[in-house]
């Protein structure tokens, strides 16, 4: 999304910018555990890719 607002002169403008990263925030899983004698054995521990983000920003434009 981005929204663009002149200021006092026309060459000048205020952006204001948000981006959205897994906006749906689906899972992707890791692969489990492969140690066959340790304690976690086929325990999946962590996700593969990274959670929900929103990242703002402001940019002046002249």
């Amino acid at each position: 999304m981005i929204k663009e607002t002149p200021l006092s002169h026309e060459a000048v403008k205020l952006q204001f910018r948000v981006e959205f990263f897994n906006i749906f925030n689906l899972v992707n899983f890791a692969l489990p555990a492969n140690i066959v004698l340790g304690p976690g054995f086929g325990v999946i521990s962590h996700t593969a890719g990274p959670s929900r983000q929103i990242q703002l920003s402001l940019k002046l434009l002249y």
